[in-house]
């Protein structure tokens, strides 16, 4: 206090360190979490839901009295190639907010997964594709959704597994 006094700063650096060193533009930089699983548009990897990057907050409107954020960062995926090289050739991935749907949207650098289907010329995998069953059957379907058990028991590779562990135990 007494440096306070003979009009010297009480500290020579912001409380929050380097997170405040945009804050005259506006912009503090916080951890995000993605909300959803995106591909990055720059690399092409995919980045899951729940991966935390640091981020620059900043507000870029609103909507009725609320503000729109937007969370700008860094893709942190790594293949070891050079177009994931952060300092060669860094992408970033901007994700706003969006208080009209109480979602989020990405705004630039990326596609969010569940959206792939809506570009211009994407191919929508088919189930076997995926790897997956195909369920044509709105009865099979609905019951599989209501009683976990029926779907275990019903699914082509979960049978083999079952019947993998019955053997097992009768052998045991």
């Amino acid at each position: 206090l007494a440096a306070a006094r003979l009009g010297e700063p009480a500290w020579k650096a912001h409380p929050l360190r380097e997170r405040a060193k945009k804050l005259g533009e506006g912009i503090l930089v916080v951890r995000f979490e993605m909300p959803f699983d995106v591909r990055c548009s720059g690399c092409g990897n995919r980045i899951a839901k729940g991966v935390r990057f640091n981020a620059e907050k900043k507000c870029v409107g609103k909507y009725l009295s609320t503000k729109v954020w937007s969370f700008r960062m860094m893709c942190a995926a790594e293949d070891g190639t050079s177009r994931t090289d952060r300092t060669r050739n860094a992408h970033y991935i901007e994700v706003r907010t969006d208080p009209k749907a109480a979602d989020y949207v990405v705004a630039e650098g990326a596609v969010r997964v569940g959206d792939l289907d809506k570009l211009p010329g994407a191919k929508v995998p088919s189930a076997e594709e995926l790897g997956v069953e195909e369920l044509a059957d709105p009865k099979d379907r609905e019951r599989r959704a209501a009683d976990p058990f029926y779907g275990l028991e019903h699914a082509p590779a979960a049978r083999r597994s079952v019947e993998r562990a019955r053997a097992e135990r009768v052998s045991a």
